[in-house]
């Protein structure tokens, strides 16, 4: 072989083995995600999420540690481009107004669990059979990330003096998601059979009305006290006339 047959490789800049890095990491979750919904945590395997990714099974633990470090990083898969978009468009000069923001937060929250409700069954039941530390990672690249933009929403419209300045921004953040998510647990993980289905159209707007407005009807203002005006006016007719000088003829 001559020595000018030898093609050289150029180097990779750190720039594209970085996108490389996360070119092959997204693929190896998409993967898992299929094997894990198709199988089920327990049944899937590495190889079967390698066969799936059409990656040799070594490659796999240059990426992640085992089935669990996979599991656990597969949320933000699925969350991280509607928090982002949702993101850029509340720093826009258009910025929605924060109830077509909220409604727009429910909305992805339901087509995410509607899109991959096997793969939600599968992180659920598999949630108490965690070490902490892996269960820490969950919640760090799941939830916290999602709730760290919206509780980040709350405190700028708080600053704006748009939402009320007594409320706990972290806990209102964890309001909304928490009512469409156990919503959506009820309807499309647990299903009970004899439950009548609502309609995503109608559960949305009423979950954000509920969440920005609550449920009492704002109170009534005082109907004025007709009988209790009269007896006030008549007492002062007659403190003025009990002042007024008596005519002495």
């Amino acid at each position: 072989m001559s020595i000018h047959s030898i093609k050289i490789m150029p180097r990779l800049t750190v720039h594209a083995r970085r996108a490389l890095y996360e070119e092959r990491r997204t693929q190896i979750l998409q993967a898992a995600a299929t094997v894990f919904s198709q199988k089920g945590f327990d049944a899937a395997t590495i190889r079967d999420i390698a066969r799936a990714a059409s990656m040799a099974e070594g490659s796999i633990y240059l990426y992640f540690k085992n089935k669990q470090d996979l599991l656990v990083h597969l949320p933000r898969q699925f969350i991280q481009p509607p928090v982002e978009s949702l993101r850029a468009a509340s720093m826009s000069d258009a910025a929605p107004t924060p109830e077509e923001l909220l409604n727009a937060i429910a909305r992805n929250i339901t087509q995410v669990v509607l899109q991959n409700r096997e793969l939600v069954r599968v992180l659920f039941t598999s949630l108490p059979t965690m070490d902490q530390a892996t269960r820490a990672t969950y919640v760090q690249e799941g939830p916290m990330y999602a709730l760290e933009f919206l509780e980040g929403y709350i405190r700028a419209q708080q600053a704006a003096g748009v939402f009320r300045a007594d409320i706990d921004p972290a806990i209102t953040a964890r309001s909304l998601p928490g009512m469409m998510l156990f919503f959506l647990l009820v309807q499309e993980v647990l299903h009970p059979g004899d439950m009548p289905r609502f309609e995503y159209d109608a559960v949305v707007p009423n979950v954000v009305q509920v969440f920005l407005h609550g449920v009492m009807n704002p109170a009534p203002a005082a109907a004025p006290n007709v009988a209790a005006s009269a007896k006030t006016k008549i007492a002062r007719r007659s403190r003025k006339r009990a002042k007024q000088p008596v005519a002495i003829e």
